[in-house]
């Protein structure tokens, strides 16, 4: 069990994306920045990057991120272990999204690929 937001939990990320084969085919490349803000203050980063060559996690914050997802540990606990939706923390405020979200339509398949081929990281991530 790796935990959440943890180093060893991002790069568990990234082997999932890799093993997965999951890429753009051929569109531009994708990157997904996730900011999640701890209770005692303390922020956690990382990114995820979907090109024509595959996928990839990485810690820290991205200077070319395509959108930007903000939102509290509590808020990304509950979406990582399936018991909130995005898509309504999103209308209800607690998710915030910047960057060009037209993107996010516009890569939804790829991205349907993506949370599937999460299922087993979900399953061994200790919150």
């Amino acid at each position: 069990m790796t935990r959440f937001l943890s180093t060893e939990w991002v790069s568990a990320l990234g082997q999932a994306l890799q093993d997965a084969g999951i890429t753009t085919d051929g569109a531009p490349p994708l990157v997904i920045q996730q900011l999640v803000t701890h209770e005692d203050g303390t922020r956690s980063a990382y990114r995820i990057r979907l090109d024509s060559d595959g996928a990839e996690a990485v810690d820290g914050v991205a200077p070319d991120a395509t959108v930007v997802y903000r939102q509290s540990y509590e808020v990304a606990r509950g979406i990582a272990e399936g018991d909130l939706d995005a898509h309504v923390e999103f209308l209800m405020g607690r998710v915030v999204v910047s960057g060009d979200t037209k993107a996010l339509m516009d890569y939804r398949e790829t991205l349907e690929l993506l949370h599937a081929a999460l299922a087993d990281l979900r399953a061994g991530t200790e919150f």
